[in-house]
């Protein structure tokens, strides 16, 4: 068992899917794999002829997909990208690089308002994709990924570097993974933080964060009505497993000012 396996959860968003396959395939060595987890109604379509292996998901949420995906998985090192990120030249190395390490490692990550017109005009292209990524539209980043930047910095505290756990862009040694008893399946359905709660657990294990700017991905911003719904119930198990001021503190982050959460996280 060696090189990298890359884990992609799936739920019916065809399109942006194989805009994410199409990025990784133009990208992908050798010694990697890649291994959708289809977790929708829909049969998960992938290139024809492509080096994509398709595992059924248990359907019990974004949390067990990935686990699925990681026990089918066969590299020494993981990483979990979403099925709607773009990626550009060089993103699975830069993974790659960190072999079987302690730590986790986060590539940055920024939006794309635009994005659902860019997709149906250019669909599963890499070649556009990359102009994306290396800045070619304008992107967008959000609070948490500012926040996660400013603990890289040393501007914020290290104790925040839970934050970093992003599992749209996330890679981690499968030992690592393991032994921190892999995602929370408990989060269910809903969407939101169990990809954080994994971060504070390999961080209470000692494991720190990287930021490497060689693997940044590009977020296909998409609407979700009742976003803000569902993570108010998956924050509430979040703060019940770890109760401390910066985890309470996590929808001021998501949804208020940077500011203001940093403030508040040292209370």
């Amino acid at each position: 068992m060696s090189g990298l396996s890359v884990v992609i959860p799936t739920k019916d968003k065809p399109e942006s899917l194989r805009a994410t396959l199409a990025c990784l395939l133009a990208d992908r060595p050798p010694s990697a794999e890649i291994v959708v987890v289809g977790d929708g109604e829909a049969p998960v379509a992938v290139p024809a002829d492509a080096p994509v292996r398709v595992v059924e998901g248990p359907r019990r949420g974004r949390a067990a997909a990935r686990n699925a995906g990681a026990r089918a998985a066969g590299g020494t090192r993981l990483l979990f990208v979403d099925d709607d990120i773009l990626t550009g030249p060089g993103f699975l190395s830069a993974h790659a690089a960190h072999g079987t390490g302690p730590g986790f490692v986060h590539g940055p990550l920024m939006e794309f308002p635009v994005a659902r017109r860019w997709l149906a005009a250019h669909g599963p292209d890499p070649v556009a994709a990359a102009a994306v990524v290396n800045g070619g539209e304008r992107l967008v980043r959000n609070n948490l990924e500012a926040a996660v930047l400013a603990v890289a910095a040393g501007t914020a505290p290290a104790r925040l570097g839970w934050l970093a756990c992003v599992g749209a862009n996330l890679s981690l040694s499968r030992a690592v993974f393991d032994r921190a008893g892999g995602f929370d399946e408990g989060f269910g359905t809903r969407w939101g933080c169990e990809d954080l709660e994994l971060g504070v657990r390999l961080l209470a294990a000692g494991h720190r964060p990287t930021v490497d700017r060689g693997a940044p991905g590009v977020h296909l911003t998409h609407a979700r009505p009742d976003r803000w719904e569902q993570h108010e119930v998956t924050h509430q198990r979040f703060a019940a497993l770890h109760d401390t001021a910066d985890v309470r503190a996590l929808p001021l982050l998501l949804t208020g000012s940077l500011a203001a959460y940093f403030a508040a996280a040292e209370s």
